[in-house]
């Protein structure tokens, strides 16, 4: 399903497709999640520097996208996905060279030979049992990413959303989901069983006190500025059923009840998604990677369906396969011929960028000069050893670029330079020094992004002014040997940034205490993002 607005990031990034609309041109690029604009331009052949008042700059629609990893990148029908994709172009399928349509009945898991009924729902081809591998039924959250057997992944908040819309919606797609038989029966809260109109046969799991009426599934999603926010999708219990120790919801009585959030009392027939800390034990329903498109399957690490026709991936997402193309993991649309970038949509509304190209992976970074001095207006995002990408997902890197040490900053020297040093940016740009880190904090402008994120559940991530187009967000650094790449680190997007350069770091600490400040003290194990500047 496609969806005509720009999805929040952060449920991701992680929570609806990622489509695009073309909107017209400009030169200005928009920062509103809500308008459906994004700055594009048009680089026929070029290389370095491009002056954008020579662009064709046109704009074009975005959404976010979940994560879950994959070398290929991963995709469904609706247009979830993470990773890259590794083809050079990508043009629409021919369906007449796909694989015909044939649903196999069940699967046999080769790890330890046991067989699940399978059921295909729409597009989605789910096993129509709970998986039951190892010693338990139930899993904590860092073990369901990893349990699903080869060809089928741990389902992302989206892929779920699919699958409720397909059963009706979240007030009606629990009877159509749920088991015939084994849920309670009562006069005084009448049959709980349900439908089971597409044999996805949801069946109550025990919670121990004998009272078998509750069903939640992990899904592969997190919240990056509250990761515990909407990561797994729930059956609304029968009114008597237990509460689960990390996800108790007030009801109307001032009692906790495992209901779904923000409602009075249970319903048989209703779904929602709602929040469990990592180490609670819910269920786990694994979905298969082939899709129904067309009438055949496709593959959905490599492809997407929209209007039953099958688009690859491009850098691992799915997109408007009607107005835009892929060509060299670069998105472009089909009516101009202009590069898009899903970065481009935290840069301020009505502020006018040059374009960079950089040769050595043709990766498009927009540009702002501000007092003489012309940054990057992005995080860049350039691949070498030792840098990561929050939670290893690739995907995440095209929207907060990559992080990096002071040391993988300077390609590996040992000596910090008095003077500006290219180091991994580009030919023709430097790392910034402390003397430009300095001189721009010095006017205290306001430098964050005007884009704000909501993970849906009351945490807003502010909006600054963006006073001079720089477009700050936050990724989140990491300044711990021990933590690099951890949970917590994770945790700290959208809260926190470090941008590394030559001989300074630049921090600012959190959006709420603005510790604006530049140092030369930069610890060997300090992480962050980079900012290059064009050489002048």
């Amino acid at each position: 399903m496609y969806f005509p607005k720009i999805a929040r990031l952060l449920t991701l990034c992680t929570a609806l497709p990622l489509t695009f609309a073309a909107c017209g041109d400009s030169n200005s690029a928009s920062a509103d999640p809500e308008v459906n604009e994004e700055s594009s331009a048009s680089i026929p052949g070029s290389s370095g520097a491009v002056d954008s008042s020579n662009s064709n700059l046109s704009s074009g629609g975005n959404a976010s996208s979940p994560s879950s990893s994959g070398e290929n990148g991963t995709g469904t029908s609706s247009g979830m996905s993470s990773g890259i994709s590794s083809g050079t172009s990508s043009q629409s399928v021919d369906l007449s060279s796909s694989s015909e349509l044939t649903l196999a009945e069940s699967f046999t898991d080769a790890r330890d030979g046991k067989t699940y009924k399978l059921t295909n729902i729409g597009t989605q081809i789910w096993m129509a049992e709970d998986l039951n591998y190892g010693d338990s039924s139930l899993y904590v959250y860092a073990d369901a990413m990893k349990v699903c057997p080869d060809d089928f992944h741990l389902p992302s908040i989206a892929e779920f959303r699919t699958l409720v819309e397909y059963a009706g919606g979240e007030e009606v797609a629990a009877k159509k989901l749920k088991s015939t038989t084994g849920w309670p029966v009562s006069d005084a809260f009448g049959d709980w069983n349900g439908t089971d109109d597409f044999g996805f046969n949801a069946k109550p799991i025990t919670l121990g006190n004998g009272k078998g009426t509750d069903e939640n599934f992990w899904s592969s999603d997190r919240n990056y500025s509250n990761y515990d926010t909407q990561n797994f999708f729930k059956l609304d219990p029968y009114p008597t059923s237990a509460t689960y120790p990390d996800i108790p919801q007030p009801n109307a009585g001032g009692e906790y009840a495992p209901f779904c959030e923000g409602r009075e009392s249970s319903s048989p027939t209703r779904t929602c998604f709602v929040s469990a800390e990592p180490d609670t034990r819910l269920s786990v329903r694994c979905l298969s990677n082939k899709l129904v498109c067309g009438g055949r399957t496709i593959d959905y690490s490599k492809q997407f369906c929209q209007d039953d026709v099958a688009y690859d991936l491009c850098r691992g997402r799915s997109y408007d396969g009607k107005g835009y193309v892929c060509r060299d993991n670069n998105l472009y649309e089909r009516s101009t011929d202009s590069v898009y970038k899903f970065s481009w949509v935290a840069l301020h509304p009505l502020k006018s960028y040059g374009i960079f190209l950089d040769t050595r992976d043709n990766q498009y970074y927009k540009t702002i000069e501000i007092d003489g001095v012309t940054w990057f207006a992005e995080n860049l995002n350039y691949e070498v050893e030792g840098s990561f990408c929050h939670e290893y997902n690739p995907m995440h890197c095209d929207f907060y670029g990559r992080m990096y040490s002071q040391k993988i900053a300077l390609n590996g020297a040992d000596s910090v330079p008095e003077d500006k040093v290219q180091g991994i940016c580009p030919e023709g740009t430097h790392l910034p020094t402390y003397k430009e880190f300095t001189s721009l904090l010095a006017e205290k402008y306001d430098l964050r992004s005007k884009y704000v994120e909501d993970d849906f559940k009351g945490f807003v991530v502010k909006g600054g002014e963006d006073e001079v187009g720089f477009s700050l967000i936050y990724p989140g650094y990491c300044g711990d040997e021990e933590e690099c790449g951890s949970e917590g680190s994770w945790k700290r997007v959208n809260l926190e940034t470090m941008l590394i350069g030559s001989n300074a770091v630049y921090a600012d600490l959190d959006w709420y205490n603005s510790g604006l400040f530049a140092t030369t003290s930069v610890r060997d194990y300090d992480f962050g993002s980079i900012r290059c500047v064009l050489d002048y």
